[in-house]
């Protein structure tokens, strides 16, 4: 098949033996953006509210301990025991593929190494996170062979308005890109970024190259033509998250609010002349002395491990009239919380979080039979 190009490399007619076509640039149609932001004379696609949601969200997920529990164990569950290399050799007779296992040293050692196994992980970590991540391709000095993928924290990457460049920077929340504190990579065509690789390589545009940006990996199930909102924003946008932070801060307030007793004990005034008589003392320190050492006793007998269950027994007299005069009066307190609607109400939000991440709560010990 011939095929011929134009000036820049592009195929634009091929023609074969029982076949004549062209080929037409198709014009992509991107999201209108009405906040970005412009730096060496190129514009950018801010990423959330004043351009911070990956920093935003960073302070939501360490707030929320069983939305970051969540993110945890998705990202752990998808690296599993990480890439086993294999062709497909066939199907069998159900349909069902045929593996082979392959044995190149080259590409099980790359698989095995460190530098993939970093890749692999911070690569889903800020996949599941952010609802984006930013692969970087590392070439040798002759440009002509990957050595490497590596990850670019999702944090620090926004992407140009025309999709070809990506902008790292450390701290997007505090100031505005500085040129010796940013590295801007070209990025390869999201549509189709093996055959811009290859045209690339062809073209000798890879020469003096040392990294290029491959195509950000983003959630699927997001139609954000720039960043891709993770799974979890739901749960944040129903409010179950913001249901999540305030339970535990009504419980905080209660017990720093509760007053903690347990007994209420009722002593009637006439009781302290009967059992010391003010004749009988020099002065009134001296009363008072005792009197403090009594109700000292009196309250060890009613606290301590030792005496739970232990019986009290107090005394009373009957005056001239026939009412008891001098009984003591010992009520326990109710310091119980009621808390119990609020705490359901927690494990339900717990369960929606959860749900958003499409991660069975029963896995994680949250699954309560006959429960929320």
């Amino acid at each position: 098949m011939e095929i011929l190009f134009d000036k820049k490399g592009e195929p634009k007619v091929f023609r074969g033996k029982t076949v004549f076509g062209g080929t037409t640039t198709v014009k992509p149609v991107k999201e209108r953006l009405d906040e970005y932001f412009s730096f060496d004379k190129r514009d950018y696609a801010t990423w959330g509210d004043s351009n911070c949601f990956p920093d935003d969200a960073e302070r939501t997920i360490r707030a929320t301990s069983v939305l970051q529990t969540g993110l945890n164990y998705k990202a752990r569950c998808c690296y599993g025991q990480g890439v086993v290399p294999v062709k497909v050799s066939g199907f069998d007779d159900n349909n069902n593929e045929i593996f082979e296992p392959v044995r190149d040293r080259d590409i099980l050692n790359y698989l095995r190494g460190l530098a993939f196994r970093n890749y692999h992980t911070a690569a889903f970590r800020d996949l599941i996170k952010f609802g984006n991540a930013f692969p970087l391709l590392v070439f040798n000095n002759a440009g002509d062979k990957i050595v490497r993928v590596q990850i670019l924290n999702a944090r620090h990457c926004r992407i140009s308005v025309d999709k070809t460049k990506l902008l790292v920077y450390g701290d997007f929340k505090s100031t505005y890109p500085a040129e010796d504190e940013t590295v801007v990579y070209d990025m390869l065509n999201e549509d189709d970024p093996f055959y811009d690789l290859q045209w690339r390589r062809d073209t000798g545009k890879l020469k003096g190259v040392k990294a290029i940006a491959f195509p950000r990996i983003r959630n699927y199930f997001s139609n954000n033509d720039y960043y891709a909102a993770p799974d979890w924003q739901s749960a944040q946008e129903s409010g179950w998250i913001d249901i999540a932070h305030k339970i535990p801060e009504f419980l905080n307030r209660a017990y720093q609010n509760a007053m903690h007793l347990m007994w209420h004990v009722q002593i009637p005034a006439t009781y302290w002349e009967k059992q010391f008589p003010k004749s009988e003392y020099k002065n009134v320190e001296q009363r008072k002395q005792l009197i403090q050492d009594f109700m000292d006793k009196f309250e060890k007998e009613l606290t301590d491990t030792k005496n739970a269950n232990k019986s009290l027994f107090t005394q009373y007299y009957i005056d001239e009239s026939g009412r008891t005069n001098g009984d003591w009066k010992v009520t326990r307190l109710d310091g119980e919380i009621k808390a119990d609607d609020r705490l359901s109400m927690s494990a339900a939000a717990n369960s929606e979080i959860l749900f958003s991440l499409m991660v069975n709560p029963s896995v994680l010990g949250a699954g309560m039979p006959g429960g929320p």
